[in-house]
């Protein structure tokens, strides 16, 4: 819809070649898009690891200290490259949903990398169905998702289906970006990123208005812990990472209870 009317508005402004590359862009973006983005992602999440590296290493040590001497499972929901695999410092069967295959090859690199892991081969799916990955009811102990509520379809949808998976007294760990405060400038930022869905086209449906904090404390979890915090991006950071960091700057992290 918002595609044809900008092509349409550059034909009528008699701006020709610019309607002509408009096109070609998106056609290479949905042709090759979901490649590059898991290319990018792999990247990205290297230098957002050194970034928050306190603050995964805070938010998993509860999942390190869940039924201590005995192996868990876990469920990573948009494992990406695997990017948290390092985090997960015990004896653990890890499965994971991933909607976007090309991340398999970085997938299976990174976890040759830890052998303490029982990690099964990659599952394409999405966090709003996990049964048609074949994740039962109440089989897992733990699960993880990071930089993904942002892009999932239905948020709401999304986590009736980790109650519906996780055990009595499992947990549910997260890190997200959210939002920014209102009557912020970043506020704006993510409003006008979201006009015309812009940012989602360009980044695999990342959406930068959402209130994650929001919806957590309305989704019926037993017990719900979380806090709002700005990533902490290093002067040192790379470019790139700089401006996707500030544009996704206020974040959330929490542990939600079934």
């Amino acid at each position: 819809m918002y595609l044809k009317l900008t092509v349409v508005g550059l034909l009528l402004l008699g701006w020709t070649n610019l309607a002509i590359v408009f096109l070609l862009v998106n056609v290479i973006i949905i042709s090759f898009g979901k490649r590059f983005f898991a290319g990018f992602c792999t990247n990205f999440a290297s230098e957002y690891n050194v970034a928050s590296n306190s603050l995964k290493i805070e938010l998993f040590k509860e999942l390190n200290d869940m039924n201590k001497g005995e192996q868990i499972s876990i469920l990573e929901i948009g494992a990406g490259p695997g990017a948290n695999f390092k985090y997960f410092d015990r004896e653990a069967v890890v499965q994971t949903v991933e909607p976007n295959l090309h991340f398999a090859k970085y997938f299976d690199e990174n976890r040759s990398k830890f052998p303490k892991l029982d990690i099964k081969d990659i599952k394409e799916g999405f966090g709003e169905d996990l049964s048609a990955a074949g994740i039962a009811d109440a089989s897992v102990d733990a699960v993880v998702m990071t930089l993904v509520l942002c892009s999932v379809q239905d948020q709401l949808k999304c986590l009736e289906e980790i109650k519906r998976v996780l055990k009595p007294g499992g947990k549910f760990f997260y890190i997200e970006h959210i939002i920014g405060e209102e009557g912020s400038i970043i506020r704006t930022v993510h409003k006008l990123l979201m006009i015309g869905g812009f940012w989602p086209f360009m980044a695999d449906g990342c959406c930068t208005d959402r209130a994650t904090d929001k919806v957590m404390e309305t989704a019926g979890f037993g017990k719900l812990e979380q806090k709002k915090y700005d990533l902490p991006i290093s002067e040192d950071a790379a470019i790139p990472f700089k401006l996707c960091g500030g544009i996704v700057k206020p974040h959330l992290m929490g542990v939600a209870t079934k």
